[in-house]
């Protein structure tokens, strides 16, 4: 993680923060505070031990509206991407409900991205930039350089990957693809123009319907990924990557926020978004999804309402919270994190990349007295029965604050503040995520 934020991100996170006060995506590591031990426990026990060596694992990631749970998923993912974890974040919704392993399947394959250096979340994503990133590593370690003709002998070298017999896949026509898509992949680096059957083959691996003549005659896929074949298709997806090109693990985080109750309790459709849950549980427990660390968030309200109410998952996610000296425990509960302390620490990072995007040098009594006065103000006329603000909205309003204190500095009364809170509202569509 770099040990200081460059001008041009610290611009792009106030843009972001300006536009929508949520997480910032792959630059939240940047304004994270008060998970710093439990990221550094999960990152030696699992990025660095356990999911390199195979081993699987499920984590249940809970806590209210504007605790930071996606705030924290964004910062597991930086420590996951350099230490050579491939990483995938989804957004569970309407366009991709939990309920459907196809849907899924088709929302992490479009959105793996490989393990790099921070770029700032601007990396292209989905599977095909995952064999695209491995072919021009290894052709580098051939001595091949971009824009230099790739040697014939380097060619041959790496095109062995795609072209080994696979005993005994998951999903056979899975492993046709992959085999094929990673070969044209190769040939297309190589120089090859794009044939008509290429984009074909690359929505048929990304799980849309796509039908071909030409895919069942060259390649032998004729049939699109369904419900019932998509968890099949995962893991033949995770073993390829894994033994045939050397990748050590992967995070895979579903970020749900209030539409886990978008199902009627009891229905088919929340019956069936528990089951595939358990999959994830019990099947990467048994070693079929190797090296995969499933990340589920959701509110308490889910977990009281909903898993409580099905035996066999409440069994596995448990209700005693992941601590340091207890890593293995599935529950992971952010609320119990939040204190005015961390707050206070979110505060001073906002300064800080505040200070690098725009040049600005604060005046650090003020606003540390001025970030105290926001806090005080949140709980005097938004959370009376609570000691907690959530870092949401205190990001919303502190950085609303700098935004005007950036022409003239001066120190909040307790009664400024309030006054300064309540005609800053936190937009009502981003406080329903």
């Amino acid at each position: 993680m770099p040990t200081e934020i460059s001008k041009a991100d610290a611009k792009r996170i106030l843009q972001k923060l300006r536009n929508a006060p949520v997480a910032p995506g792959g630059y939240a590591h940047f304004i994270n505070a008060g998970t710093d031990k439990i990221l550094s426990v999960l990152e030696s026990n699992y990025f660095q031990e356990d999911l390199p060596e195979g081993v699987g694992c499920f984590k249940y990631l809970e806590g209210d509206y504007g605790s930071g749970k996606t705030q924290f998923i964004y910062s597991l993912s930086e420590c996951a991407r350099r230490n050579g974890i491939v990483t995938s974040i989804v957004d569970i919704g309407q366009e991709c409900p939990f309920n459907s392993p196809l849907a899924l399947f088709k929302s992490i394959m479009c959105s793996f991205i490989p393990p790099s250096e921070h770029d700032g979340g601007r990396e292209e994503k989905g599977i095909e930039i995952l064999l695209k990133f491995w072919i021009n590593k290894k052709l580098r370690e051939l001595g091949w350089s971009p824009g230099q003709e790739i040697p014939e002998m380097a060619h041959r070298h790496v095109e062995q990957a795609f072209t080994r017999f696979w005993y005994g896949p998951p999903d056979t026509q899975m492993a046709y693809a992959l085999s094929a898509l990673g070969k044209r992949i190769l040939d297309i680096e190589s120089g090859a123009k794009h044939s008509a059957t290429d984009q074909d083959l690359f929505s048929w691996v990304r799980g849309e319907n796509v039908r071909s003549r030409n895919l069942r005659d060259l390649y032998s896929i004729h049939e699109p990924t369904r419900d019932e074949t998509a968890f099949r298709r995962l893991k033949t997806v995770i073993e390829f990557l894994r033994t045939r090109l050397g990748y050590k693990g992967f995070f895979i985080a579903f970020d749900e926020g209030t539409r886990t109750e978008s199902f009627r309790r009891g229905s088919v459709k929340q019956k069936q978004a528990i089951e595939n849950m358990l999959t994830m549980i019990d099947e990467n427990t048994e070693g079929e999804f190797g090296g995969v660390m499933f990340l589920y968030s959701a509110t308490p309200t889910f977990r009281s309402q909903v898993i409580q109410k099905y035996q066999a998952l409440n069994d596995r996610i448990g209700s005693i919270a992941f601590a340091p000296g207890r890593p293995m425990t599935p529950l992971i509960e952010l609320e119990s994190l939040n204190s005015e302390k961390v707050t206070t620490q979110i505060g001073e990072k906002l300064m800080a990349i505040y200070s690098k995007g725009e040049n600005i040098s604060w005046d650090n009594d003020i606003q540390s007295s001025n970030i105290q006065a926001i806090i005080k103000a949140l709980k005097n006329t938004e959370y009376f029965a609570d000691d907690r603000v959530p870092p949401r909205h205190f990001v919303f309003q502190f950085r609303s604050l700098l935004d005007e204190q950036r022409f003239e500095q001066s120190l909040l009364t307790i009664e400024q503040a309030e006054n300064f809170v309540q005609t800053h509202e936190l937009p009502e569509a981003e406080e329903d995520e």
